[in-house]
């Protein structure tokens, strides 16, 4: 796609990164392209498959960033039916497995009053990651759902945590790389407007977030 022209113009270092917070939510608020863009390439959906993508938890967008209250997860409502909560994590904590898990299962816990347990709506959590979670088995991009540890049949895939390590993009795979999700990572990763560009001209909603 053609550049447009303040994003053609743009040279030299990002001055603040999309590994940055407040970054992260403010462009993903601000254009519902990017957002869907991003959904539909780290869950594998064609564009036709996200018929809406809301944002339940939104942030007063300019206010101060270093509030001790700041959230630092995006809760998004998709088509209606699937909580999806997407967080970046810059620093490793060593608590990402239980943190994750613990906003995972707030987030499955959406019955309201009488409704049916078969009615609960499914829960992703999806994390992006400057680090490598287990460094004895590094991955670009892993998924986890509880499973039968004998014969692995899945136990039910309405709970499921997904994990993109920034860091290892060249462990992408060719699932990974059809999806486009090592462009995704490699516009959080980009320290220039260069790189920016040079991944937007490759990807329409790559192009709306770096403009």
């Amino acid at each position: 796609p053609e550049l447009p022209d303040f994003l053609s113009s743009a040279t030299g270092p990002v001055t603040v990164r999309m590994t940055n917070d407040y970054l992260f939510r403010a462009l993903l608020q601000s254009s519902n392209k990017t957002l869907k863009g991003l959904i539909g390439s780290l869950l594998h959906l064609h564009p036709d498959e996200i018929l809406s993508a809301e944002i339940t938890n939104p942030i007063l967008l300019g206010s101060a960033v270093d509030e001790k209250d700041f959230i630092l997860d995006v809760k998004i409502l998709l088509n209606n039916s699937i909580i999806l909560n997407l967080e970046l994590q810059v620093i490793n904590q060593h608590n990402w497995p239980e943190r994750s898990l613990l906003y995972l299962c707030r987030a499955f816990n959406n019955l309201n009053s009488g409704e049916d347990y078969q009615q609960v709506r499914p829960a992703i959590h999806i994390g992006l990651l400057d680090f490598t979670l287990f460094k004895n088995y590094p991955e670009f991009y892993a998924t986890y759902m509880m499973l039968n540890v004998k014969n692995f049949m899945i136990y039910s895939d309405k709970l499921r945590l997904s994990v993109v390590d920034l860091t290892h993009i060249d462990l992408a795979t060719k699932e990974d790389k059809q999806y486009r999700i090592d462009q995704w990572a490699a516009l959080f990763k980009a320290t220039t407007w260069e790189e920016i560009k040079m991944i937007a001209q490759q990807n329409d909603d790559i192009l709306a977030a770096g403009n």
